[in-house]
């Protein structure tokens, strides 16, 4: 079958992919959309690795159609079912196993490139927002990169838990769509200025922080007392050794510590990936049960797709385009009639 593999910095497509053996739990899906995660783009290019048995074609997330169930996953799919799933590799393929307990039936009324958009970043924003920082109504949060895929999910999500909202982005036009998210304010930090602090007045309940060591100084800021700051990527690196100083003499390495304790701030890593099959599924379960995939089908939730790609083939043209950090919203890869007629090598 087809699929897309990493090879030397690059989305190579190989005709010859083997179709993926079904384990009792899981569910055989025939792709019709994926969508690009960072994540793809840093295990493409060699700064993340895949996680062990995991299947050595790209893509997190899959849009399809049920070809196999396994033995255990008969009591909750069938063939035939429309369903999306959130998996740890294999979605930039033709077919792709993902486990019943990570998969979640279509809503009718959505598009194969739309409901390819939904499990990896709004799965993700949930926990983030949910599982790890507890948000509660009233809370001020405050999301870096919010014009994201996972950023316009956790916009809504917030909002919607009764948070006021505030976002950052690199330039107004993405600040401005945040707000039409539901975000209460934004403030645009152009890509060459590293402090944005002095931009807001307020001290924030929790931060969403997939940027790293570059906004480390100024997310210590505006912490607030018992604030909650989840870290959830890098993009920026680790490395607050010779971060800008947060006065004239102190780099932050300094200063971090005693300061998070001061404020009794919760500095929180999380990544999903990686996480156990039990815990995407009780995640998945919570998510469901909460309501949030019924406020997507009844349209109170946005998808937010910037760009659809035609064709396994074009993966390295949209990696390219999330690289170039234009996008708002998903990027997703909407599978052709020539991927699914490939097959195994004899």
């Amino acid at each position: 079958m087809r699929g897309v593999v990493a090879l030397n910095g690059s989305c190579v497509v190989k005709d010859d992919v083997e179709v993926p053996t079904l384990k009792a739990s899981e569910v055989l899906v025939e792709v019709r959309a994926t969508a690009v995660n960072r994540l793809d783009t840093m295990q493409r290019s060699g700064v993340a690795k895949a996680p062990p048995g995991a299947s050595e074609v790209l893509g997190l997330e899959v849009a399809g159609v049920i070809l196999e169930v396994g033995s255990t996953a008969s009591d909750k799919f069938a063939i035939g079912d429309e369903v999306l799933s959130l998996v740890s590799g294999g979605g930039y393929g033709a077919k792709c196993a993902a486990e019943a307990s990570a998969t979640m039936k279509k809503p009718k009324n959505i598009s194969w490139t739309q409901a390819a958009s939904i499990p990896e970043v709004w799965l993700t924003a949930f926990q983030l927002l949910f599982v790890i920082a507890k948000v509660q109504r009233g809370d001020t949060v405050l999301i870096h990169a919010a014009a994201s895929g996972v950023g316009c999910a956790a916009v809504q999500l917030a909002r919607d838990a009764g948070a006021h909202v505030v976002t950052t982005a690199s330039n107004s036009a993405k600040i401005d769509f945040t707000k039409t998210l539901g975000a209460h304010d934004g403030i645009v930090v152009p890509r060459s200025t590293e402090s944005w602090q002095r931009e807001t007045s307020l001290k924030f309940d929790v931060i969403l922080d997939c940027v790293g060591a570059q906004y480390a100084a100024d997310n210590l800021a505006v912490l607030n007392t018992d604030g909650r700051w989840v870290l959830y990527s890098l993009l920026s690196g680790g490395d607050i050794s010779n971060s800008f100083l947060v006065d004239s003499k102190k780099p932050l390495a300094a200063t971090f510590l005693p300061t998070l304790m001061a404020k009794r701030g919760s500095l929180l890593g999380t990544l999903l990936r990686g996480r156990p099959v039990a815990y995407k599924a009780d995640l998945v379960d919570r998510f469901q049960q909460e309501g949030k995939l019924e406020k997507i089908q009844n349209g109170t939730f946005k998808l937010i797709v910037d760009k659809s790609f035609n064709g396994l083939r074009s993966a390295q043209a949209a990696h390219d385009y999330m690289e170039s950090n234009v996008n708002i919203g998903k990027i997703t890869i909407e599978l052709d009639t020539d991927d699914h007629q490939q097959q195994c090598a004899p």
